[in-house]
C-alpha cells in the first residue's frame, strides 16, 4: 500500500481545479490578475452516467485549461443540477488538486485505505479514467486522480509559453483544430 504522502511525493500536484459560475469571467479575471492562460475552452462534454458515490448520474461539464508557469489551472462549469462533487462543495472556488498516477484504481484504493471516500468516477472522452476522492475533511477539497495526458499538458503549456500577455484570456479548442 502506498501512503497518500508517498503518492504526492512521487507524482506531485499537477493541476488546481476551480469550480466557477462563468468560465468567461473567471478566465478573464485570472488572466488579468495572475497571468494565467490563455485558457483552452473544451466546450461542454455530456456524460450519460458518471458514478457519483455509487449512483449513475448524468453530468454536463464545461472545462477550460490554462497554465500559470508549471501549474495547470482548470476552470469547471456544471450545467446539470447534481448530485456531483461540484455542487456537493457548496461554493465556487478552489475545488480540487489533481495528481497524476500510474494506476487510478490503485491510487484510489490507497486513499480509501487512508480514510477518504470516492466521490466520483468517470471516463473522459479520450478514454482516460478519472477519480475524485473526497478529502474535504483532511484537506478542505477533493483530490482528482488520473493518468498523465502528456499531449494535452504540452499543448496547454505551449499556449501559455508562447502567448502574448495582451492576447485573449480564452481560446475555443476549435481554433486549434485548423492548425
Amino acid at each position: 500500500m502506498t501512503s497518500a504522502k508517498e503518492l504526492f511525493d512521487r507524482h506531485g500536484v499537477k493541476q488546481l481545479g476551480y469550480y466557477v459560475e462563468s468560465i468567461e469571467e473567471s478566465a478573464e479575471l485570472m488572466h488579468e490578475a495572475m497571468g494565467v492562460g490563455p485558457f483552452l475552452d473544451s466546450g461542454v462534454t455530456h456524460f450519460d452516467a458518471c458514478d457519483v458515490r455509487g449512483e449513475k448520474v448524468p453530468l454536463d461539464i464545461r472545462t477550460a485549461l490554462g497554465h500559470m508557469d508549471d501549474i495547470q489551472i482548470e476552470l469547471i462549469e456544471i450545467s446539470t443540477p447534481g448530485p456531483d462533487p461540484y455542487h456537493e462543495m457548496g461554493r465556487f472556488g478552489l475545488h480540487h488538486f489533481c495528481v497524476y498516477v500510474d494506476d487510478v484504481d490503485v491510487a484510489v484504493a490507497d486513499l480509501v485505505d487512508a480514510g477518504m471516500s470516492v466521490a466520483m468516477l468517470l471516463q473522459s472522452g479520450s478514454g482516460q479514467n478519472i477519480a475524485y476522492v473526497d478529502a474535504r475533511k483532511e484537506l478542505g477539497q477533493y483530490i482528482e486522480l488520473c493518468t498523465p495526458n502528456d499531449r494535452l499538458w504540452e499543448t496547454v503549456k505551449g499556449l501559455h509559453d508562447q502567448a502574448d500577455p495582451a492576447g485573449p484570456a480564452l481560446i475555443p479548442i476549435s481554433a486549434l483544430m485548423g492548425k
